[in-house]
């Protein structure tokens, strides 16, 4: 963390970047001519097809022996599909993956065998996103973004796939301590009708990981435009971080297929206990109306 926006030096909005065109068209080059390859090329075309993103991870030699072909079948099959050479299609994969597309994350290695060692390995590979997460916090920032929430009229908290559900998780936390904490959007509305309802004295809350629709840098310009203070909790691929006035970046890779959010749960942790710290008394006046009012509704079991 650490990324906050100084006073006239307001980014420009970046070019909408998406997907890869390698992510949409590799497996397309191939099916393409794919009745026609010589058998020592097909063999290599098979297994990109079932791991494209082994490209990423190996020289041309080697995805030759995992292949069971040579290296002159693997530089002709790239070159057949477009590419100059075997490193250029290797950078375009690389891409792919940054970008977090589960189909380039798959590896041709198996992973541990059993459950002991995966149970171990899920555990080191938490406790590492952990760390990297909470290590890289800046302590004056932090404190900042927490007297943001405590302070801000409304509270905004916007979140999309994956990130909408840790959005909801923050506004139902900070919703204990606190009122007006809304979560965006809301089944069949838009995000410019709540755009439109936001001021400076508000804070809005973007979370964004990876594999973020173009919406999520549009909603950051928006608010840069009408000065709304932004905190976006985001991962170390987020290119739109400019655009907040704070910056929280946690880390979602591993060794799977899919990204982890047990730093980013953390970090959520730490923010809401921490707001339910700084909010004191009043903070508590609004906790126990809401549990005199579990009790009176017999809410729970």
């Amino acid at each position: 963390m650490g990324e906050k926006e100084g006073p006239g030096n307001r980014a420009q909005p970046s070019k909408r970047r998406g997907p890869p065109e390698f992510l949409h068209s590799l497996e397309d080059r191939i099916q393409d001519h794919y009745a026609k390859l010589p058998t020592s090329e097909r063999k290599v075309a098979d297994l990109i097809l079932d791991f494209p993103g082994e490209i990423a991870a190996y020289s041309a030699t080697e995805l030759a022996g995992l292949a069971s072909a040579s290296k002159a079948a693997v530089t002709r099959l790239i070159r057949r599909l477009g590419y100059a050479n075997f490193e250029e299609a290797r950078r375009t994969v690389r891409d792919a993956r940054k970008w977090g597309s589960p189909v380039y994350l798959m590896s041709k290695e198996a992973a541990p065998g059993t459950s002991t060692t995966r149970i171990q390995d899920q555990i080191e590979q938490d406790v590492a996103a952990i760390n990297l997460t909470l290590e890289a916090l800046a302590p004056e920032a932090f404190e900042e973004t927490i007297k943001a929430i405590t302070g801000a009229r409304r509270v905004w908290v916007a979140g999309f796939r994956n990130s909408h559900y840790l959005a909801g998780y923050v506004r139902m936390q900070f919703a204990q301590v606190r009122g007006d904490v809304h979560l965006l959007p809301a089944a069949g509305e838009t995000m410019a009708e709540y755009m439109a309802e936001m001021r400076p004295e508000d804070l809005l809350i973007v979370i964004g990981f990876r594999r973020r629709i173009p919406d999520v840098g549009r909603i950051l310009d928006s608010a840069r435009i009408s000065e709304i203070p932004t905190l976006y909790i985001t991962d170390p691929t987020a290119r739109q971080a400019d655009r907040a006035t704070w910056t929280i970046r946690c880390e979602v890779r591993g060794n799977d297929i899919f990204d982890r959010y047990t730093g980013a749960m953390s970090l959520l942790h730490l923010l809401t206990v921490s707001v339910a710290r700084e909010m004191g008394e009043a903070g508590r006046r609004h906790l126990k109306q809401i549990e005199t009012l579990h009790e009176s509704f017999n809410a729970f079991d």
